[in-house]
């Protein structure tokens, strides 16, 4: 990945408000992904509850897929079986 600083300096006269700018968003930049690499997903028990939404959200788009395709169909059908399961697994092993 080249940095394209000086032809940005170039095309735009590299006045002090878009020196302000670029610097701006090298900094929301630099935060933004400091913050998502520090974001720490729920793991072992307390992260159970969290993944029952996921699993819900995959199963009422499999049940409300009106398909005509026989293949996607047993594909949705596959989905729904398997999420049910799941979602009833973790529900069994929470408190």
């Amino acid at each position: 990945m080249r940095v394209r600083l000086p032809s940005f300096l170039q095309i735009t006269g590299g006045d002090a408000a878009n020196l302000t700018i670029a610097a701006a968003a090298v900094a929301v930049l630099t935060i933004a992904l400091w913050l998502a690499h520090r974001n720490e997903s729920p793991s072992g028990v307390a992260g159970i509850p969290v993944v029952i939404p996921h699993h819900s959200a995959a199963l009422l788009t499999s049940e409300r897929a009106h398909v005509s395709d026989p293949r996607v169909g047993q594909i949705a059908d596959g989905v729904i079986e398997a999420q049910q399961r799941e979602i009833n697994a973790i529900r069994q092993g929470q408190p």
